[in-house]
């Protein structure tokens, strides 16, 4: 279903595509010198492919300690243990000092964050002014209908500090995620001991749930930037 776009150098637990981490690579415009934080990392595949290609050191930030532990092994067998460093936090509170980043992505995990206002004045707190968020969210096509997902994150970045810079819907994410899910449901008892319990729980809920709401929902990739 991905073919040539599946990024298997990233061994995502997500539907990013290879053409997705490229532009997150180059929306976030960082380089040797700079660093960026990725929240919800997980193992943090997609995330050790962006440092790869910019040359940035990455901050992996996830509550997952099964996961963080597995983050710190990827580095180390790709070769970029010198260029990452991996917390366990709250998405919400990472301990990150303010205006710390040069920038933030996040892939596939908003959707899974109650409390979704106070990851993103987060996210805006440790960017420096000027740094960009790239991201990918679902939304909702309508208000009150589906799942609890914003119609718009303009509102949300606005309010804390960011201003969309673009905003697009990737093609064909419906069917890839459709496999996706179905991969994740036949692998419930080996995600639970790759990932722990708890976000292995999460991500079988997700599976279970999603692929029923498609028609109210849209896939987007987001970059927003700090302004000041």
């Amino acid at each position: 279903m991905y073919g040539y776009d599946y990024p298997e150098d990233a061994s995502p637990f997500s539907f990013v595509t290879r053409k997705e981490l490229e532009r997150i690579a180059g929306a976030l415009r960082v380089t040797t010198g700079m660093r960026f934080a990725d929240i919800a990392c997980g193992q943090a595949g997609p995330s050790l492919c962006v440092a790869r290609a910019t040359g940035a050191f990455v901050i992996g930030i996830d509550s997952s300690e099964v996961a963080i532990g597995a983050a710190k092994t990827a580095a180390g067998a790709r070769g970029l243990a010198h260029r990452a460093a991996f917390l366990i936090a709250d998405a919400a509170a990472t301990g990150l000092r303010s205006a710390s980043t040069d920038g933030v992505m996040s892939i596939d995990a908003l959707q899974l964050m109650k409390h979704r206002d106070a990851v993103l004045a987060e996210i805006s707190r440790i960017l420096k002014p000027g740094g960009r968020f790239a991201f990918t969210p679902w939304v909702s096509r309508q208000a009150d209908k589906g799942p609890a997902f914003p119609v718009d994150y303009g509102p949300l970045l606005h309010s804390v500090g960011l201003s969309v810079e673009s905003c697009d819907e990737p093609s064909n994410w419906e069917p890839r995620e459709t496999a996706v899910f179905a991969a994740i449901r036949d692998s419930a008892a080996r995600l639970r001991m790759e990932l722990g319990e708890t976000v292995a729980s999460m991500l079988a809920s997700e599976a279970d749930s999603m692929p029923q709401v498609y028609p109210l929902i849209r896939r987007l990739n987001i970059v927003a930037r700090k302004r000041g």
